[in-house]
């Protein structure tokens, strides 16, 4: 009989170490030490606050929580409580927090678990649906914000810097991860997120104001700009209708009798040829600038972005525009000590000072917390003493109710048995009485037929 059937195919059950799980292993390594952000708003905002709470996901992908949804009940939890139930569970690291009052729009920047955080005032902002709208031709693809922007920090100084200065360099660029130049991908490098840090001088800064009345009124010292882009590369040291032919942008030749007439611009008799262009193709700016130009080590995204080609790069603003104004810097999760700020200045006195009523309170408030406790422990002891008495009081009444009624059976049994011989011995009494009733009876009969038969 012919053998029916595929060929068994023997299932491995024991674990090989190989390279490649090793290699697996290093590599979630690696992934722990990625920053990952979280972008929340807290307390009541407006709908253009929203949208820059999703502007900012946008900017901080592809390491951020994207679809993170808030629960209404948790808008006014303190941030200490997001870092330590999320930093542990989903490996967050840095906590971005959007808030809004009647005055100014708050940007905190924190540290999980334990800080430190960076309070911002959000001097200005522009959203990206807003960017795009003035744009002639915006940026759209949704692969650029499959890798991480390329981080650029501009004017925020050297060693020498502020101490303040200096953290804020380094929290922006920890926020994203960092970039290896031996390993890293040049289709990769699609965006550059841009942190300028601004000085000014202040009194001519104040000159300027009256000369020019209501004019960037808010300006400050030490303020930061946040800009984000996308890189464009173009091929060059081609004609431009030789380029768009490489971009794939094919042109309406309807009119032309040869293909080297669209090259030239010429007909063979020397005519110029009809316009080809369609509206819209031409470009706002072109990237001519030798500055601009560099030899790709490698391919990159777009048509005739070769190895080894020459291409002139353009960096194309996706949004959102912020202007951050540095104004307080707390060592915990905000929370701690004050170790920046911006328009308060303090002496080592009342800094003791405010340090020993801050400490003071603390432990009036952990006496008070822990001698709440107590009271409500021992509430809640008399509570369930008594209800530990109030049940066996219960069950002592339900024991007491059980015994009586056993009782009451046992004499209802003993009555019934008293009943059955009374009502036997009233039988026989009857029976008796009429037994007595009939012979008395035939007595009477007996007497009467004799006194009848004597008349």
């Amino acid at each position: 009989m012919p053998r029916r059937g595929r060929k068994r195919k023997k299932t491995r059950t024991h674990v090989v170490d190989t390279d490649e799980r090793i290699r697996g292993g290093l590599l979630s390594n690696d992934e722990l030490k990625i920053p990952r952000s979280l972008v929340i708003r807290r307390g009541k905002v407006e709908s253009e606050l929203t949208e820059l709470v999703t502007d900012i996901r946008k900017l901080m992908r592809p390491y951020t929580a994207v679809n993170f949804k808030e629960d209404a009940k948790n808008r006014k939890v303190t941030l200490s409580h997001y870092a330590t139930s999320l930093s542990t569970s989903l490996g967050v690291t840095h906590i971005l927090a959007l808030s809004q009052n009647s005055n100014r729009v708050t940007l905190r920047v924190g540290r999980t678990p334990g800080g430190p955080t960076l309070s911002f005032r959000v001097k200005r902002f522009t959203l990206g649906r807003q960017i795009r709208a003035v744009q002639r031709r915006p940026y759209d693809s949704t692969k650029a914000f499959e890798s991480p922007p390329v981080v650029v920090t501009n004017n925020f100084g050297d060693v020498s810097a502020a101490p303040h200065v200096k953290l804020m360099r380094i929290t922006f660029q920890n926020m994203f991860p960092a970039i290896n130049v031996s390993t890293v991908k040049l289709s990769e490098c699609r965006r550059v997120v841009l942190f300028n840090f601004i000085r000014r001088d202040m009194s001519q800064v104040s000159s300027d104001k009256k000369k020019h009345v209501g004019d960037d009124d808010d300006l400050e010292d030490e303020e930061v700009e946040i800009r984000h882009y996308a890189i464009r590369a173009k091929p060059v040291g081609v004609d431009r209708k030789v380029r768009r032919l490489v971009e794939a942008k094919i042109p309406n030749l309807s009119k032309l009798s040869d293909i080297s007439d669209y090259i030239t611009g010429e007909t063979s008799s020397g005519a110029p040829a009809p316009a080809v262009l369609r509206p819209g193709e031409m470009s706002d700016s072109e990237p001519e600038d030798e500055d601009t130009q560099v030899v790709l080590p490698g391919k990159y995204r777009g048509k005739g972005n070769n190895q080894a080609q020459k291409s002139a790069l353009k960096l194309v603003e996706l949004g959102p525009r912020l202007r951050l104004k540095l104004y307080k810097v707390e060592r915990g999760m905000a929370s701690g000590d004050v170790m920046y700020h911006a328009y308060e200045n303090k002496t080592p006195e009342e800094i003791k000072a405010l340090k020993q009523r801050k400490e003071g309170e603390a432990a009036l408030k952990k006496r008070r917390r822990e001698e709440q406790e107590a009271n409500v422990a021992r509430k809640q002891a008399a509570k369930d003493e008594k209800l530990a008495a109030k049940k066996a009081r219960k069950k002592e009444r339900e024991e007491k109710a059980m015994a009586a009624l056993r009782g009451e059976v046992a004499n209802d049994d003993g009555g019934d048995e008293e009943s059955s011989s009374e009502e036997e011995e009233e039988e026989e009494e009857g029976t008796e009485s009429e037994s007595y009733e009939e012979e008395s009876g035939d007595e009477d009969d007996s007497e009467a037929g004799m006194e009848s038969d004597e008349d």
